[in-house]
């Protein structure tokens, strides 16, 4: 073979090897969820949107299962601007927006097609909420239905009573475990694993997808299927730093935050079922209790927890008829 020959094939495989150039804008957004967890699939399906909505000029980097810190770590990163977006789940963002607590009540949305009607039928007034606290809403991602996991069977909410159960830390999820006869006990989640497996708790509330995805059922083989609460996940970034961009850019932004959050809410209830059929075949023992009397052990959470205007403001446009 030539010499000429040799250096054009060299010439070829350095440029297939070239990495692409690289984009104009890369925001970093982090996550506690495994990766590949139905909200790190939702992460990426913005991006893909995102690139093509740019033509590359803006992507997103995306660090899964806690690699930047835990939740409370992440919201802060983006308040100080040190990190460009978070998706954590709303009971630790409603810390920081308080009118996002409404998102926090037991049994508000009876399913998360649901809820994805309300977020977006209200999206305006959200946006509002989130801008007073300093942050854009980007998109408004399903955490799934919450459930209960635990190393004993719970079969009625009296079975529940003297329970260690892990909850986020957040007041609202605290007060309703307690009602529910409880003895809750917060905790960052990147810590539940371990304290499941060492007896520190008796069980944890959790949505199917992060029981599957952490293999919390190797530690807590019993699943509740009590349904208190339909989680959300806001995908944020810091005011400030959303207004600085260029109007293409944060068009770009909202448009694939919404869209993907569309399709993310889709793929968590689509999975539900089947993830619930797949745990029988871990040796998971699932148990359906009746939800009534944890439903009316909510109703007072929804007095003494929504206190300020604005709470009352949009928890009655999502529950408007």
């Amino acid at each position: 073979m030539s010499n000429r020959v040799l250096s054009s094939l060299a010439v070829v495989a350095a440029l297939t090897a070239a990495p692409a150039l690289a984009a104009d804008y890369t925001f970093k957004v982090a996550h506690t969820n495994a990766a590949d967890e139905v909200q790190d699939k939702g992460l990426q399906k913005m991006r893909e949107l995102l690139e093509e909505k740019t033509d590359g000029a803006a992507t997103l980097e995306i660090y899964p299962g806690g690699q930047l810190g835990d939740e409370a770590q992440l919201i802060e990163g983006v308040m100080l601007g040190s990190l460009d977006m978070s998706m954590t789940s709303n009971s630790l963002l409603s810390n920081y927006i308080e009118d996002f607590r409404v998102f926090d009540m037991p049994f508000l949305f009876p399913s998360i097609s649901a809820l994805g009607e309300k977020v977006d039928a209200n999206w305006d007034l959200m946006e509002d909420s989130a801008d007073g606290s300093g942050f854009q809403l980007l998109g408004v991602f399903s955490s799934g239905i919450r459930h209960l996991m635990t190393s004993q069977p719970v079969e009625t909410i009296d079975d529940v009573k003297g329970l260690k159960i892990r909850t986020m830390q957040n007041p609202v999820h605290v007060e309703a475990w307690r009602a529910y006869g409880a003895n809750p006990t917060p905790m960052a989640y990147s810590e539940l694993y371990g304290a499941l497996q060492s007896g520190v708790v008796d069980g944890a509330e959790a949505a199917s997808t992060g029981y599957d995805g952490m293999k919390f059922y190797e530690v807590a083989p019993d699943f509740a299927l009590v349904g208190w609460l339909n989680m959300t996940a806001p995908v944020v970034m810091q005011k400030a730093a959303y207004d600085a961009l260029p109007e293409t850019i944060q068009t770009a932004l909202m448009e694939a935050g919404q869209e993907a959050a569309r399709w993310e809410r889709q793929y968590v209830e689509d999975q539900e079922q089947p993830l619930i059929d797949s745990f029988k075949a871990e040796g998971v023992t699932i148990t359906r209790p009746d939800v009534e009397p944890f439903r009316k052990a909510s109703l007072p959470l929804y007095e003494s927890e929504l206190t300020t205007p604005g709470q009352k403001k949009l928890f009655e446009a999502l529950t408007a008829k």
